[in-house]
């Protein structure tokens, strides 16, 4: 890795592929009742290293549904061991593909089926981590003089899943799941930030793009059998052909409870085929070369960034009792499942958690504009308030960045109930309970800390 010392940037880029055997484990869904069937389109790691008056900066754009705290260490360590990189100084975010392949091996099994076990193959997660090094390391081992540009626009491609009648979401966690299924919801206000970076060389020729929308890659439901880095994969490929063959990085932003506009109906959502997903991608191309035409401004790279792993509260009164009534009869079989492994802690004499840790992050790019990274499906309510937390300059959330552990929402949803707020811990093994009302002072807090400790 070159070291500039004379108050330049430099920037280097680094690709490499990520795509997972094609009859690998589906993450995403858990209705799936079987292995891929094939691969549609190639995954891949994707890498943008950054330096400026000594201080370095890694962003990792992963085809991903997600990686786990293990891995995201791993990565971490090996990459301070080799380039004395420090964990603040590297986002790794997800663009949360529900087509990509499970990437943990735990015990607990979200599919319960025996056929097809919702587990990793440990073969391709190693594969998978020295691949994600490899992208880094070109990146790193590339750098070369670069100038920066800067754009902000909007993408319409997404509209929210949480149901306008949000009586649909009240009553105990115990009702019957159809109470809390997703139904599109126009009204409601999501974000539709789309930025856009790009980086030219000394000679003004394209180097690297980067972009973001807060969408969920969920074109396709659950039917979909296919490998594919689902819309983001469509929007890189008609970018890198627009821009001559860049490598175009993709940043999943606000995109917990939003979901793509073309298979909205009235009343439901359909299950979208590949032409849907082609769409879509082509529709959030078109809105970044769009902002890219318009003009983008010079931006001034000064690095600084900050990293902390936030103890989170859980709700109280979740203990054994509860437990045991989520492992009765009448309830789904996912409750029983996820009521027996905690259950099961108790047995073994495990403590169960009062805190689960959620890894915030800021990479401050110049004074005025920053990304602040959550390790978890941000939803909107969350998002919008820590975007508007930050007084000066502009803030873009990123969720899915450095892990992924559970939803985020805010205290309005932890209120109003539904799937994102309370039945999508029943799918996770680290979720013993929903998250405590005062979510939101304790994320935002930990921002203010963050931005404090800026370096």
């Amino acid at each position: 890795m070159n070291v500039c010392k004379t108050g330049k940037l430099l920037a280097g880029t680094g690709l490499s592929d990520i795509t997972p055997p094609p009859d690998c484990t589906l993450a995403g869904f858990a209705a799936r009742d079987h292995r891929a069937e094939g691969i549609h389109d190639r995954l891949t790691a994707t890498a943008l290293a950054l330096q400026k008056d000594e201080e370095t900066a890694v962003i990792v754009a992963l085809d991903l549904v997600s990686l786990s705290r293990n891995h995201i260490d791993y990565l971490l360590k090996r990459l301070e061991a080799s380039y004395g990189l420090k964990p603040r100084q590297i986002l790794i975010n997800c663009s949360h593909t529900h087509a990509g392949p499970v990437t943990d091996i735990s015990e607990f099994d979200l599919s319960m089926n025996e056929l097809c076990p919702y587990r990793g193959d440990p073969d391709y997660l190693d594969s998978l981590g020295e691949n994600i090094l490899k992208a880094v390391a070109a990146a790193l081992d590339s750098i070369e003089p670069a100038v920066a540009y800067w754009g902000l626009g909007e993408t319409h491609i997404g509209i929210s899943r949480r149901a306008s009648n949000t009586s649909l979401y009240k009553g105990p966690a115990s009702g019957d799941f159809g109470i809390y299924a997703n139904y599109p919801n126009p009204r409601m206000e999501i974000d539709r930030t789309c930025p856009v970076m790009l980086i030219r060389n000394a000679d003004g020729a394209p180097r690297a793009l980067v972009f973001g929308a807060p969408c969920h890659p969920t074109t396709m439901s659950y039917d979909n059998y296919l490998v594919s880095a689902e819309y983001p994969g469509e929007a890189r490929r008609a970018l890198k052909e627009y821009y001559g063959g860049i490598p175009a990085l993709f940043l999943q932003g606000i995109g917990g409870d939003i979901k793509p506009r073309q298979v909205a109906g009235e009343t439901k959502f359909r299950s979208g085929t590949y032409d849907d997903v082609a769409l879509v991608g082509k529709e959030l191309a078109s809105d970044i070369i769009r902002i890219i035409d318009r003009g983008l401004v010079p931006l001034d790279i000064r690095l600084k960034s900050s990293l902390k792993h936030v103890p989170v509260p859980l709700a109280k009164g979740w203990d054994e009792r509860t437990y045991r009534r989520f492992n009765g009869r009448k309830e789904p079989e996912h409750r029983r499942y996820w009521a027996n492994w905690w259950l099961g802690k108790i047995v073994r004499g495990e403590e169960i958690p009062e805190t689960v840790d959620v890894t915030l992050a800021l990479m401050e790019l110049a004074p005025d504009l920053r990304f602040a990274g959550v390790s978890g499906e941000l939803l909107t309510g969350m998002g919008l308030k820590i975007k508007r937390h930050f007084t000066t300059g502009i803030t873009l959330p990123l969720g899915y960045t450095n892990g992924v552990v559970a939803y985020i929402p805010d205290s309005d949803v932890l209120e109003e109930g539904g799937y994102e707020a309370v039945e999508s811990i029943f799918f996770s093994e680290s979720m013993p309970a929903p998250w405590r009302k005062d979510i939101d002072s304790t994320i935002l807090g930990a921002f203010d800390t963050l931005a404090d400790e800026l370096e």
